[in-house]
């Protein structure tokens, strides 16, 4: 098992990076204008089109929400398998991770007041380009609340980060870490590509959602035992 106390301070570190990064250079403008045709005013694909929108926006959001309502069932029935009490905890981490990471970057986003990529004169928008820590110019406000800063839809991708800690040996880890970030950057990849979020936006989900993870594996594993155990009905049929 990791230590999840470093892991939450490498990922603040990260996030303090990340953000100095973004902040002092125009690393973001740079990636995103490889998405945008200047000449058409088009971004690289349509946010409308309909397959991948099902594929990637509403059908991986339906898909997210089917597994927290298995994941929820089989928390219930642990008491009653012997199996599935041996990954009850790994169970109720991952079902933690995608009810409060969304949660966490939604609420993020409501306070940040940061304009997504196609709302800036730069992309056919009308906002100048600010910083997460800048100010908009006088006169120059938005009209009202921007809410495009951290990436709201790759936060769920991310949230899958927690199938780490339902395994137990280290190649389905590692297998279930290559699966959630290639979920995440999938998700968070489509909404740049369609001109709502930068690069920094999704990176900030990534290391926000590995951050609030594993403070929740800290609180499940200091948590008092007692409050963890269910009565378990064996094959033999005896209550332990």
């Amino acid at each position: 098992m990791i230590n999840s106390s470093r892991q939450i301070l490498y990922a603040a570190l990260g996030l303090l990076v990340c953000l100095l990064v973004f902040e002092v250079t125009p690393l973001d403008l740079w990636v995103q204008q490889f998405f945008f045709d200047v000449s058409t005013q088009q971004w690289l694909w349509s946010g409308t089109e309909p397959l991948s929108r099902l594929l990637l926006y509403d059908g991986i959001k339906k898909l997210l929400v089917v597994f927290a309502l298995i994941l929820l069932i089989s928390l219930f029935c642990c008491r009653y398998s012997v199996t599935l009490h041996r990954y009850r905890s790994g169970i109720r981490i991952v079902l933690l991770s995608l009810l409060l990471v969304p949660l966490s970057v939604s609420a993020l986003k409501a306070t940040t007041n940061v304009a997504c990529p196609r709302a800036l004169a730069g992309f056919s928008g009308k906002l100048p380009y600010v910083g997460v820590l800048e100010p908009y110019p006088a006169g120059q406000q938005p009209p009202h609340r921007q809410r495009c800063f951290p990436a709201g839809h790759a936060s769920g991708g991310f949230a899958l980060l927690s199938l780490f800690f339902l395994f137990k040996s280290n190649r389905n880890r590692k297998g279930a870490l290559a699966f959630a970030l290639v979920i995440g950057w999938l998700m968070g990849g489509y909404k740049m590509l369609i001109g709502d979020h930068f690069l920094s936006h999704t990176l900030v989900s990534m290391l926000l959602a590995w951050l609030i993870i594993n403070a929740i594996v800290k609180v499940d594993v200091c948590w008092p035992r007692s409050l963890h155990a269910h009565p378990v009905i064996t094959k033999e049929g005896d209550i332990t």
